[in-house]
């Protein structure tokens, strides 16, 4: 039984077909595996998704279509929902200053939400075991690495 954790780059792939959404469904639908996600990803994901309405992608009809599937696949735990504490916007912070002085070979400075994920995921690795970070920021993935987490861009 694999343990995914998937940051909101990922996730969004479930609901709005781009090049990795192929991927991210089948590691979602994969018998005996178990995906987290941060709470984090409940907003990103509908900032996306109401992006794509923005940008008339989608009509507000099929954005609330969108969003019923996200909230019923969370409702029905197909994604388990980590929750954010104190304590990981403190690990947060100690994870950006890890990243901030020039490392050889130069690293990615964490972004501040991807950040939290990550923490988050290392939460979930210590705690759980978890098998795979799942992303597709290039940059994230690279850190994730860094940290010593097994790593899948389903973009490549």
């Amino acid at each position: 039984m694999a343990l995914y954790y998937l940051d909101s780059s990922a996730v969004v792939k479930l609901y709005q077909p781009e090049a990795g959404s192929q991927e991210v469904e089948r590691i979602v639908s994969e018998p005996g595996s178990v995906r987290v996600m941060s709470r984090l990803a409940l907003v990103e994901v509908q900032r996306a998704l109401c992006r794509r309405l923005r940008v008339q992608d989608i009509s507000e009809s099929e954005l609330d279509d969108l969003r019923r599937g996200f909230y019923e696949d969370v409702l029905r735990r197909r994604i388990r929902v980590k929750p954010l504490q104190d304590h990981h916007y403190r690990a947060a912070v100690r994870l950006i200053r890890k990243y901030a002085p020039a490392l050889r070979p130069p690293l990615p400075l964490p972004r501040t939400l991807d950040a939290l994920h990550l923490v988050s995921a290392l939460e979930v690795q210590q705690q759980e075991g978890l098998d795979y970070f799942v992303s597709s920021d290039a940059n994230l993935c690279q850190i994730a690495q860094e940290e010593q987490l097994s790593v899948i861009n389903p973009t490549l």
